[in-house]
């Protein structure tokens, strides 16, 4: 049975995985192509990514035997409420291409709530943290804060990723956005948004995706750091079952984040 509402890991220890983690991006990364191989939902898989992911089971297994672990390319599950997320490549599209904006996630839930998230950049160096109640902060030293942008006066940036088939119509809301003054990007790396929404850079993140590795960590990290997340309808996310509906992360100021409400509304 699992009945210990102390958490087995530590902010800290986190962090050192996330520097080994970025330690093995930067050791596989190329500037002219790397080799990959296509997984069935058509995204490209490499060696870091395989890599990574066992780095992060065995870290994890030498801290607690108990923890629950759910990894994008393996998992070793207990069924414990203690349950680490990880994307060992977050962004792989960009990382096999050469293109360095790609990050290392792992967050961990509580009964299936954020309570600590790690977003780590290992090409600038620049490691985004947080846990439960204690804030956010870059490198450990620079405290995190949303901007406070609130309407297309103040142009408002918004990141946001897209794929065919992906399960709602991101880029008709992106267009919608647009229409309205709202610019948009596409790093093809949800962290690298996520940070950046933390960091007061962007406004918000739109992301249609399910899984819970891309979403829990930045999770955490925007609204220790002031911000605002929900689902793309504007629904409170729950972690209780295999899939989110995507997310919307946001400075939290309802001028943009309901407006991209709208927006998702108007395109589905």
């Amino acid at each position: 049975m699992h009945q210990s509402s102390a958490c087995p890991l530590k902010l800290s220890d986190m962090i050192k995985l996330a520097y080994l983690a970025g330690g093995i991006m930067r050791t596989y990364f190329t500037h002219f192509g790397m080799e990959r191989i296509v997984k069935t939902d058509a995204t490209p898989l490499t060696a870091a990514d395989v890599e990574i992911n066992r780095l992060v089971i065995e870290h994890i297994r030498g801290i607690s035997s108990d923890v629950d672990i759910v990894g994008e390319e393996e998992s070793d599950r207990t069924g414990s409420p203690w349950q680490v997320v990880c994307d060992p490549v977050d962004g792989t599209f960009p990382y096999s291409w050469g293109m360095p904006v790609s990050t290392f996630m792992l967050g961990v839930l509580y009964v299936r709530q954020p309570v600590m998230g790690v977003i780590y950049d290992p090409f600038t160096e620049r490691i985004y943290a947080a846990e439960r109640g204690k804030g956010a902060w870059m490198n450990e030293k620079t405290p995190l804060k949303v901007s406070r942008v609130s309407g297309s006066s103040d142009r408002p940036i918004v990141g946001y990723c897209s794929w065919p088939d992906s399960p709602y119509n991101v880029l008709r809301a992106c267009q919608y956005l647009e229409e309205r003054g709202i610019t948009l990007v596409n790093f093809c790396s949800v962290g690298y948004v996520e940070a950046a929404v933390a960091t007061g850079e962007f406004a918000a993140s739109i992301f249609p995706g399910t899984k819970h590795h891309d979403t829990a960590p930045g999770h955490i990290i925007v609204t220790e750091a002031g911000g605002k997340v929900t689902d793309v309808f504007g629904k409170p996310l729950h972690y209780t079952n295999g899939e989110i509906a995507g997310h919307i992360m946001s400075n939290g100021q309802f001028g943009i984040h309901g407006l991209i409400e709208e927006a998702i509304r108007a395109a589905t």
